[in-house]
């Protein structure tokens, strides 16, 4: 029974694994390396650890859905996927990502949400887009659909330190 839910479900438990792993691991880095901390802040590792789960459901689901409706792993097709996900999934990855963190964090008032939404929002959105068009394209024209959760986690573990330094930097200037 156990071994058939793991057969069935593989694939989602390695995007949803992969992804909180590479969030948190992300956050780690960020906290001992350029934050410096001597204490790290399990909060923030914790809520780290949640968003990249969502985020890795999110992916899972979103890259399914994309592969169905566009299959064939051509340039032309890659270009369509890169527009969808730049225009569909990049926002709703950077809200979610904001929301996630603020919230599992703590910071749980509408003012405080609304603050962060409207703070980070654009620079991180933009950012994705600047990072994230070119590695998508290689994403969805070489890489197979097995490996698409896994490879934009991995590639993102870099940009999933800026987000965190960013975000971070910025809500220890509001305080």
């Amino acid at each position: 029974m156990i071994r058939t839910f793991f057969r069935r479900y593989k694939l989602f438990l390695y995007n949803v694994t992969s992804a909180a792993v590479v969030l948190t691991l992300g956050d780690f880095c960020v906290q001992t390396l350029y934050d410096k901390k001597k204490t790290l802040d399990e909060k923030r590792l914790f809520a780290a650890c949640i968003t990249g789960a969502a985020m890795g459901i999110e992916g899972h689901v979103w890259y399914g859905f994309l592969d169905r409706i566009i299959a064939q792993a051509t340039w032309r097709n890659s270009l369509k996927k890169v527009i969808c996900d730049q225009t569909v999934a990049a926002p709703i990855y950077t809200v979610t990502y904001i929301m996630g963190t603020s919230i599992l964090e703590g910071r749980t008032s509408f003012g405080q949400l609304k603050s962060d939404m409207k703070e980070n929002f654009v620079p991180l959105y933009l950012a994705d887009c600047v990072i994230f068009i070119p590695v998508q394209m290689i994403n969805f024209r070489y890489i197979p659909a097995y490996y698409r959760v896994p490879f934009m986690f991995m590639v993102s573990f870099i940009f999933n330190m800026f987000l965190s330094a960013y975000k971070h930097t910025h809500e220890e200037h509001a305080k």
